[in-house]
């Protein structure tokens, strides 16, 4: 339709007809739906087919495996079937002698015989040795009473009285009950161990007074002693401890405070290699000695040993 507006302009007016809101879509989607849904029909038969056929391999496998009868499976007269066989009704047991040789060629793992005793030699197994000890300690509820503590000298294991225990009785040598089970504790872990071993007792500087000619010397000689007697009934080797000592008062933990009861404790010292043949330089036939004689002196120079 035309207009005729004023001043010879022409006006035209296009008229459109509208279209619905579902001509705005296609039906694309569909073709797709249809498409994912007839996928999926097809993987589940293919998995509907499959399953059984993988359930008869499996079964067959088992079978093989323990009916020795089946072909391809273990050996029947090889003697590695581990399944009885059944000849007419009459259980037979395959001979397994075979399987004993094998097993007698296969290598073993190279682990420690039994009852054998391992050497601690480097700081990182003496602080592994040191947690054992702890653990052991807090079994028997003794933590309070250990102390564990690596040194250049090896390890060192201090044993002490606490605020309601006391290790020996007031000056004496007989040992507390419970000191007693803590030291056999210890004694089945160090029975497992090559190190040597130095026991030495320490006393407060309180001087003993009960009878004559009998000082902390003698008291702290005879409580090392005593360790020493329940560590080896325990289980620890005898030749395991190479020295015990008396030490009395002359090296107590708390120097400002000498007559306190913290001084009073056992010592044990599990010697490294390089600690042990020191020790045995200085005190063994490695040391320079004097002999004396109604002929007179002998100097014995020090045997050479070889460097460590």
């Amino acid at each position: 339709m035309r207009k005729r507006a004023d001043k010879d302009h022409e006006i035209i007016i296009k008229r459109r007809s509208k279209k619905g809101h579902a001509d705005e879509h296609s039906s694309a989607w569909k073709v797709a739906f249809a498409d994912f849904t007839l996928a999926m029909m097809a993987l589940f038969m293919v998995l509907w087919i499959v399953q059984p056929r993988n359930e008869m391999q499996s079964s067959a496998s088992s079978d093989q495996q323990n009916n020795p009868l089946v072909d391809g499976g273990a050996g029947v007269f090889d003697g590695t079937s581990k399944t009885p066989l059944d000849l007419d009704g009459v259980p037979v047991t395959v001979s397994r002698k075979v399987d004993a040789a094998n097993d007698a060629d296969k290598p073993q793992d190279a682990e420690p015989a039994a009852g054998a005793r391992k050497h601690y030699g480097t700081p990182e197994q003496m602080q592994e040795l040191a947690r054992l000890m702890e653990a052991v300690a807090l079994q028997v509820d003794a933590l309070a009473n250990v102390e564990v503590e690596v040194v250049p000298q090896g390890l060192r294991v201090l044993i002490r009285d606490d605020q309601q225990r006391f290790m020996f009785q007031r000056g004496s040598a007989v040992l507390n009950p419970h000191f007693q089970g803590l030291l056999g504790a210890l004694a089945g872990v160090l029975a497992k161990v090559d190190n040597k071993l130095i026991i030495s007792g320490h006393t407060d500087a309180t001087q003993y007074r009960e009878k004559a000619g009998y000082n902390n010397w003698n008291l702290s000689g005879d409580r090392a002693l005593r360790a020493r007697n329940v560590l080896v009934e325990s289980g620890l080797p005898a030749a395991g401890i190479l020295q015990v000592t008396a030490q009395a008062d002359v090296m107590p933990l708390r120097p400002d405070d000498p007559e306190n009861g913290a001084n009073r404790r056992i010592e044990l010292l599990l010697l490294t290699t390089r600690a042990e043949a020191l020790y045995r330089e200085l005190f063994g036939e490695g040391s320079a000695q004097a002999r004396y004689s109604e002929g007179g002196s002998e100097f014995i120079a020090p045997t050479e040993k070889a460097a460590l």
